[in-house]
């Protein structure tokens, strides 16, 4: 995580200099700002406006311990595999500061202190725009009152090198007197020469050496909590700058202010995201150890919890195992639309043994029985969407397999049921399935809305945020009365004066998204703002392919599934109870946006997702029907209505224009003919003999015999 902003030195404070603290500390609190050369008086407001958001989203600070983030944090691709082992090693150095937080926290009675992950210098110019010149990094700065700063320089590598643990050393010098430079320390502050450490926790300290390399930490000492107590005690425990209140919140504006309160909309978007960070908890981590083991495995978890993150590691990890061990084996990743098989293409374009389709597309209007495709290995993204026999097509997939090990791995969330005739995986497979029930993507604000769409009689252990980013809160704008919200002239005037606002805050083009009903009403809209309104606009598959960040999106909700936005603006979304799938749709939309969410709707629609449950109880909760009822009891009536108005509005397979023309048409015919019918039922063979042979494509008489 970057963060603009000062990072390793160590402060020494006068307490009685009451002077000091009273008057120059205040210089401190003015370095929270646009330019980090610029004290002028006129940014005292700005600096208020850090020290509110200091005490708002840390209530005692002055007492308590905190990460930031309070998640770790990796990046890069992890089967880089020096990459991998820094990750690993910081993860290590993490839990023990983590503990050690913690530990001192309780003996010594509320000794506040900020750890802080990865932090990153840079100068800026005075619109807040950055300059390339990076003036230091640290990997962990600690800001204690009672110790002042503290500034940790970790090394991964396994083996001791002198040149090494001294370039170390250098480089938290030169990064400590780059901060000297620009931070306008007070009379009586200044940074200890010697509180830089050297962290090496897969390195055994140094035996024969002459030194003592007393500025190192080493595997030894960050082996477990008791040893890392022992190491802090030793080093550290005697040393008492003793800062003041005010120096102390001074500096924390400094060094976690300046991310989160910047003024311009722009930079509050980035201030709560960041480009490649993933955030992996003790569940996920577990499954990120070993090359896919167990061999099958279903896991659950709510939007947003990590799901899409460990699948991409994972088949990452198996592909470069698959290609340096030089097998001739094949990895199929399976997922529920042709957006989100983009994405997957995209991230995995590397992986020279992977394959990403759509599950309609490895039909290609065939019955599952007659599959013809071999992969050793297959995971599904988004897996509660998969139809009919299923689970007979990936044994079909991988039964010509001659591979030993075959993974096949199964990510799904119920949940997010919004795929027309999906009916989800069943109760078993729930209890059987790994849970992860942290969720990461959205800040505070979003999930607050959010969690009013979970059922949380069906999610054990119940989900909740694995995070304290408030961010900023939910936006909502009524329509007029008058205005029809379904006509496209309306919607294009609202959705195009919020995103101009949006522009005019310096927030990236490509950062915002615009979700919507249907595929039908998303063209028409991209339509309108292109030619009316001079907005450019794309759906989430052409912006997949044609990376173009002068391009907003816009697309529905079912086709957004699987993907993720820093602004989403939500346009008059389905009111639960007015459509059978709202609660899923809502509980879809909401999950999609990582910062900031806009809803436009009517008056009434707001009022029912601003009510205390969103509107929920007007909707019985679906899971217990999806997980009980057996696809032949289905009704058919609307299995067969249910299968046209997908391929009509949502166009998620990748099947040809012409195919899924002909398909609406059979659909549309068998509609027809099920309404003339007086036993609905699949159980009466005569009437399935007749739909069947009004359908004349392969896929269409699959589906029938699946309901």
């Amino acid at each position: 995580m970057e963060i603009e902003g000062a990072r390793d030195w160590n402060v020494k404070h006068n307490d009685g200099n009451k002077e000091e603290a009273n008057g120059d500390s205040q210089r401190i609190t003015c370095t929270a700002q646009e330019s980090l050369r610029d004290d002028r008086n006129k940014k005292e407001t700005y600096s208020k406006t850090v020290e509110k958001y200091v005490e708002k989203n840390y209530p005692y600070w002055l007492t308590a311990f905190h990460m930031v983030p309070d998640i770790f944090t990796t990046s890069g691709k992890q089967d880089d595999l020096g990459k991998r082992a820094g990750n690993d090693a910081e993860l290590r150095v993490y839990c023990r500061l983590h503990e050690l937080g913690k530990d001192l926290a309780k003996d010594q009675n509320g000794n506040p202190m900020f750890i802080i992950h990865s932090f990153t210098v840079r100068e800026r110019n005075q619109r807040g725009k950055k300059i390339g010149t990076v003036l230091g990094e640290f990997d962990f700065v600690i800001v204690s009152k009672k110790y002042g700063l503290i500034f940790l320089e970790l090394k991964a590598s396994d083996k001791f090198s002198k040149s090494d643990f001294d370039r170390a050393k250098d480089q938290i010098k030169k990064s400590r007197e780059a901060l000297s430079s620009l931070l306008k320390l007070p009379a009586g502050v200044s940074i200890a020469a010697d509180f830089g450490f050297v962290m090496m926790p897969n390195c055994q300290r140094p035996q024969n050496s002459k030194e003592p390399y007393k500025s190192g930490c080493f595997k030894e000492d960050c082996q477990d909590g008791k040893s890392f107590r022992k190491w802090w005690d030793q080093n550290i425990r005697d040393v008492t700058p003793g800062l003041g209140d005010d120096t102390y919140k001074s500096l924390l504006c400094w060094f976690i202010g300046i991310r989160s309160t910047v003024p311009a909309m722009g930079e509050r978007v980035d201030s709560t995201t960041s480009d490649v960070l993933q955030m992996f908890d003790s569940k996920q981590l577990a499954l990120l150890d070993n090359i896919g083991l167990p061999l099958h495995q279903l896991i659950t978890g709510p939007a947003g919890s990590g799901k899409t993150s460990i699948l991409l590691h994972k088949v990452r990890a198996l592909d470069t195992h698959i290609r340096k061990a030089e097998k001739k084996e094949k990895i199929l990743v399976l997922c529920y639309n042709r957006p989100l098989e983009e994405k997957l293409t995209k991230e995995l374009k590397e992986c020279s043994c992977v394959t990403v389709r759509t599950f309609d597309s490895i039909l290609h209007g065939k019955p599952t029985e007659d599959v013809d495709l071999t992969f050793d290995h297959i995971f599904v993204d988004e897996g509660q969407d998969l139809t009919g026999k299923w689970r007979e097509l990936l044994e079909a997939i991988q039964k010509k397999s001659i591979c030993e090990r075959k993974f096949r791995w199964i990510f799904f969330d119920n949940h997010q049921l919004v795929r027309l005739g999906a009916t989800g995986l069943s109760s078993d497979d729930q209890d059987k399935a790994i849970k992860l029930n942290k969720v990461y993507r959205m800040t505070r604000s979003v999930y607050d809305q959010f969690k009013k769409y979970v059922y949380l009689e069906t999610m054990e252990p119940q989900c909740s945020i694995g995070h304290n980013i408030r961010g900023m809160c939910i936006e909502w704008d009524k329509t007029k009365g008058s205005d029809d919200p379904k006509d496209a002239k309306v919607a294009c005037n609202y959705i195009s004066e919020r995103v101009k606002r949006l522009l005019d805050e310096k927030v990236e083009p490509n950062d915002i998204c615009v979700l919507v009903r249907d595929k039908e009403t998303a063209d028409g809209i991209i339509k309108i703002l292109k030619e009316d309104k001079k907005i450019a606009c794309q759906d989430a598959t052409q912006s997949i392919k044609n990376d173009n960040p002068k391009t907003i999106i816009v697309e529905s909700i079912r086709r957004f599934k699987g993907l993720e936005t820093k602004v989403l603006i939500l346009y008059n979304p389905h009111c639960p109870g007015e459509d059978k799938n709202a609660v899923e749709l809502l509980y879809t939309a909401f999950s999609r946006s990582f910062c900031h969410v806009i809803i436009i709707a009517p008056r009434t629609v707001i009022d029912t997702l601003q009510s205390e449950d969103g509107g929920k109880k007007k909707q019985q909760s679906p899971f217990k029907q999806h997980d009980k009822r057996s696809p032949a009891k289905t009704n058919l009536v609307t299995a067969v209505s249910a299968l046209e108005k997908r391929f009509t509005d949502e166009e998620l397979t990748g099947l040809s224009s012409s195919d899924i023309n002909t398909i609406q048409q059979s659909l549309k015919g068998m509609i027809k003919a099920v309404e003339r019918s007086k036993t609905p039922r699949l159980e009466n063979k005569s009437l399935e003999r007749e739909l069947a042979s009004i359908a004349d494509l392969g896929i269409v008489k699959n589906r029938l015999k699946e309901y």
